[in-house]
């Protein structure tokens, strides 16, 4: 078993040290739509990340006149910095262009994407024409979820888009304090979020419109708070990236739980980079997926829920993008909704479908704000209904009914660490009281020693148990953990797993780690938990390992420091 899990490590090792180390400087061309994306003369820039600079084998010293190199080639030309996502927005030289420009900038090697700070547009709008009812409720089951469940006052939604009219009665008593991205100003320092287009509040009725009133329309959930972000300054509703995007970071950063944009612009890196930043803040972000009809399957956001629509019949929509790149999809053709003139008309294009998820998902997290982000992901992505291929449809057209019943079913509690022990290298300190403790100098320590044909090495085991109190089926386990390295060489931190049928930890994640930082791992794991959980003693292993890829020379040491352990374990009566 050991040469198993030695070789497996070894694998991962070099796959580590040795998988990024070639750059490539193929040149981009970015070409512009009018009405769908448009050149503003800047560009959104992000420097290379020292995880993937400390995966490349790079020294510390490298790596700081790198990263000095990349910000200060950028001070003269900025306009924004954004330090949550590491972006920057740059104005373009005189004389140059955004190609000419983004294409200098990337032949440095010092940048992980570079693209135009585009002016983006709504993805469908509204129109005055007549509609008698509101078919999509019924395909996604929402009847029967309200027989179980109608949302809450406590929960906050956001729609980031152009603007809201505050005194429509299906949406003026659900109202928080908003916020206008385009002037950065909060309502209360004058911000304007008075709706200058018609977009935005049809988007928001879509998602939220008050139900059991009486009168109007139902949004998907009927009580929530809603928060409406304008991006837009424009009669026109084109909004720059940078405004939509940090529109939407806002959002999270003032309470919405769950956050849509029904914009151009959806294969963009930014939108990742967005929507992994708002899953940290422990809310989600949906994204149109566009109405030109693509196949979206060259790009895969790993935390941004990208949103196709889908037609009566519960076909693709012929307007609607789709492919890999498509999480799922929501009806999206002749949606009736909230209009700019205080009535009601229906509205097609995934700019509908977006906030028709974003007010399932919202309805469905509802239910127990306790689940984590990625908790509620995989209830809302397997509750999806299959109406096709998921390599056009994703996880399918949403069903919330089986989304907000699995909720009120999942009782998740918290677990325990429940051992600590050294797997290699030689015991520093700690104990485990010290993993659990929050307290940042309370750890568990190991420092390293050699392993032939891999490194220095210093790896911890860590046993997290759940409560005998728990009932039902186990659906995930979730595990947080914060590792650091107070050597003095950067290393790859990696934390696998223990597969009992196997008999051999399996990877699960791999982070890189300057001296004297630390990487924060947040895993879900949700398929076959029998390959992994010991029933008989309720525990899950898994193992955390600090690897410098070489022998260390003198002076240079290696040490894996483990804290914050906070295991989950989620159960379906």
């Amino acid at each position: 078993m050991a040469r198993l899990v030695m070789k497996l490590i070894k694998t991962a090792v070099l796959s580590v040290v040795f998988g990024l180390a070639a750059t490539s400087f193929a040149q981009v061309k970015f070409t512009p739509k009018p009405g769908v994306l448009e050149f503003t003369g800047e560009l959104i820039v992000r420097p290379l990340q020292t995880s993937a600079l400390v995966q490349r084998g790079w020294t510390v010293s490298q790596i700081r006149t790198a990263d000095t190199s990349a910000r200060t080639r950028l001070a003269g030309r900025t306009r924004r910095y954004y330090p949550e996502v590491d972006e920057y927005v740059v104005r373009v030289p005189a004389g140059s262009n955004e190609n000419l420009y983004a294409n200098e900038l990337m032949n440095t090697g010092s940048y992980e994407y570079v693209t135009p700070n585009w002016r983006c547009f709504p993805v469908g709008n509204p129109n005055d024409l007549l509609f008698g009812q509101q078919w999509h409720h019924p395909v996604i089951k929402a009847p029967q979820a309200w027989s179980l469940w109608t949302g809450s006052s406590s929960f906050t939604t956001a729609f980031v888009d152009t603007g809201i009219l505050k005194s429509h009665v299906d949406l003026k008593n659900l109202l928080v304090p908003g916020y206008n991205s385009e002037d950065g100003k909060t309502e209360a320092q004058g911000g304007d979020i008075n709706d200058i287009n018609g977009h935005g509040t049809h988007v928001s009725g879509c998602g939220s419109a008050e139900g059991n009133n009486t009168i109007g329309v139902s949004g998907v959930g009927w009580n929530f708070r809603v928060m409406h972000v304008r991006c837009s300054n424009s009669p026109g509703g084109g909004a720059s990236f940078d405004a939509i995007l940090g529109g939407a970071r806002w959002a999270a950063d003032n309470g919405a739980k769950t956050i849509s944009a029904s914009y151009s612009g959806v294969d963009f890196p930014e939108v990742g980079t967005t929507g992994t930043y708002i899953k940290s803040k422990g809310s989600l972000f949906l994204y149109a997926a566009g109405n030109d009809n693509r196949d979206l399957s060259g790009f895969r956001h790993a935390d941004t829920i990208v949103v196709g629509a889908s037609a009566p019949g519960d076909t693709k929509a012929g307007f609607s993008a789709y492919g890999r790149g498509v999480t799922l999809f929501a009806p999206g053709v002749n949606i009736l909704s909230t209009t700019r003139d205080g009535g009601y008309g229906p509205a097609s294009g995934t700019s509908m479908a977006t906030p028709v998820a974003n007010g399932g998902l919202a309805l469905t997290w509802s239910v127990n704000t306790g689940l984590s982000p990625d908790d509620v992901r995989n209830i809302f992505f397997s509750s999806c209904d299959s109406i096709g291929s998921s390599s056009i449809f994703g996880f399918g057209r949403i069903n919330v009914f089986k989304s907000v019943t699995a909720a009120i079913a999942s009782n998740s509690l918290g677990g325990e660490v429940s051992s600590v022990g050294v797997h290699t290298g030689n015991f520093v300190g700690g104990s485990v009281q010290d993993v659990k403790d929050s307290n940042l100098f309370n750890s568990y320590d190991i420092s390293s020693r050699p392993v032939v044909g891999v490194g220095a090495v210093a790896a911890t085991t860590v046993t997290y148990t759940y409560p005998t109190a728990a009932k039902g089926v186990l659906t995930s386990f979730n595990a947080t953990c914060t590792a650091d390295a107070p050597g003095t060489l950067p290393v790859s931190v990696m934390a696998y797993i223990w597969n009992k049928n196997t008999n051999a930890y399996e990877m699960l994640g791999t982070r890189g780690v300057l001296p004297g930082q630390n990487a924060t791992f947040d895993f879900n794991v949700n398929a076959n938990l029998g390959r992994y959980v010991d029933a008989s003693t309720r525990s899950v292993k898994m193992l955390y390992r600090s690897v410098v890829p070489a022998r260390l020379s003198s002076g240079q040491t290696n040490q894996l420091r483990i804290k914050h352990s906070k295991p989950r374990f989620t159960f379906t009566q």
